[in-house]
């Protein structure tokens, strides 16, 4: 009679501890879901286009576009003074760019400087948003040193 007891003993154990499995795994599975979706969820953007500034009417060398260089070409040292050509440091890029050809007041649009910049360019990962038009709009003012 002591075997039979023990015997249910046992039996009931694992019952239970089947049960309690049977559950666990519900709960993981639950977990686990609820996990999934805050990841998922968490994951989505909402995606914008930037707004390009608005240009001024007239483009001043000077004050709308050596800025450029000096934030996006000279700020590594590139194109600054002793680096690679063009020079577009304040002092040194007018005379640079025309002196390699790089401005084309006949056609703008194919003006090396321009070319480079603008979104299939070379150059384009290192300007902002408005850049290469704003030097288009320059070369099509005629490029005055301004």
């Amino acid at each position: 009679m002591n075997i039979l007891k023990r015997l249910q003993t046992i039996e009931a154990f694992f019952y239970l501890n089947l049960k309690k499995t049977k559950h666990m795994k519900k709960i993981i599975l639950l977990i686990v879901t609820l996990i999934g979706v805050m990841f998922w969820q968490s994951c989505q953007y909402e995606w914008f286009e930037p707004l390009e500034p608005a240009l001024p009417e007239e483009v001043s060398f000077t004050v709308d576009i050596v800025p450029l260089f000096n934030e996006g070409c000279n700020s590594s040292g590139c194109h600054s003074t002793g680096g690679i050509a063009p020079d577009l440091t304040a002092a040194n890029a007018y005379s640079s760019l025309f002196a390699l050809n790089l401005i084309n007041l006949t056609v703008p649009e194919e003006s090396k400087l321009y070319t480079k910049c603008a979104t299939d360019g070379s150059m384009n990962k290192y300007t902002q948003p408005g850049d290469p038009e704003m030097i288009l709009q320059w070369i099509k003012q005629g490029a005055p040193n301004n």
